[in-house]
């Protein structure tokens, strides 16, 4: 597929990776697919471990696509990632979209090249994990606390600068920010007192701590309340995790967050992302999905709630013919 229209990056990649095919393979296999590339988030976070069983079923299925899912910081790198043409395909949230598209910090201009596909996953909620021992049990007793906030380029890192910018608290914390990785042994060591990490819920990693030491979940909603943080950031909503959810919760606790999306260059060929689109939602890749991990949302019935995004033209006729009512997007 070589002389296929894209960005110079994304034509490089896939002439690359087509070149590599007919190496390994032939050039039957060549002709066959096209090699492409997902970026997700860190092996242990809700986009990676959405994105590995789904390139594997798309791999197993497709005659003309084959997705490599990659790490990265999240969804701030995967939409960089995306609109320099490094990687086709990727996972971020509204906030960036809305963000990247405006040329607002972290972007330091416009970014355009990309497209969504639908939604990914339900609303993933910022979890902030605090040992009981330092009775921190809501966000204002995160004042004179260290507190890392999420990865360099992680929606959580956004979610947080901005929330605590809002409420007035950002001075008042000793913000770190690090690899996702490192913060539950820090936690556990005392080099932090709380950390941030979004994903859907329940969320692996505050099992992980849990099973270690007596944990707190950080409740938000009487700063989100006073602060009116989601009158100012609409694309926010509070994300209530019910008692039980995880050990030792014994009381409904308030989050925030929203839902995760896929995203797509925009000159990545209408008849792959049509492709990607068809099978990425079927019931076989749900079904695989699901299997491997619980916090997924390839919803079929209303794939661009909450959606702020242009639509690529190959998932929009993919909406289409199953007569998804496809909203003019809120960025123009």
């Amino acid at each position: 597929m070589s002389g296929i229209p894209l960005a110079r990056s994304t034509a490089r990649t896939l002439a690359a990776a087509t070149l590599a095919l007919v190496i390994a393979g032939g050039a039957a296999t060549a002709v066959a697919q096209t090699a492409t590339q997902i970026t997700t988030g860190g092996v242990t976070g809700t986009y990676y471990m959405i994105a590995a069983p789904l390139a594997n079923y798309i791999n197993e299925n497709s005659k003309i696509l084959r997705v490599s899912p990659s790490t990265s910081g999240g969804g701030f790198e995967n939409l960089r990632r995306v609109e320099s043409g490094q990687a086709q395909f990727g996972m971020t949230q509204p906030e960036t979209m809305s963000q990247a598209w405006n040329g607002e910090k972290p972007f330091d201009k416009p970014m355009r090249n990309w497209r969504v596909i639908g939604v990914v996953t339900p609303p993933m909620a910022n979890h902030v994990i605090a040992l009981q021992k330092d009775n921190i049990r809501t966000a204002s007793d995160l004042k004179g606390k260290t507190f890392a906030i999420g990865a360099p380029g992680s929606g959580s890192t956004m979610a947080m600068s901005l929330f605590l910018d809002h409420a007035g608290m950002k001075n008042d914390v000793r913000i770190r920010m690090e690899g996702h990785q490192d913060y539950p042994s820090q936690l556990l060591d005392g080099k932090i007192q709380a950390f941030s990490r979004l994903g859907s819920v329940p969320a692996a990693v505050v099992d992980e701590v849990a099973a270690s030491r007596p944990i707190n979940l950080v409740d938000f909603g009487p700063e989100l309340d006073r602060s009116k943080f989601l009158d100012k950031y609409p694309f926010y909503q509070k994300v209530v995790v019910k008692a039980g959810t995880y050990k030792g919760q014994d009381k409904d606790v308030t989050l925030f967050g929203n839902a995760g999306f896929l995203i797509a260059h925009k000159d990545v060929p209408d008849e792959l992302v049509y492709e990607f689109t068809r099978l990425a939602y079927s019931d076989g890749a749900i079904s695989k999905v699901n299997m491997a991990f619980k916090g997924a949302n390839l919803n079929r019935a209303n794939p661009l709630e909450g959606n702020i995004g242009p639509l690529h033209p190959g998932a929009a006729k993919f909406w289409n013919e199953l007569n998804v009512k496809v909203p003019d997007a809120a960025l123009k």
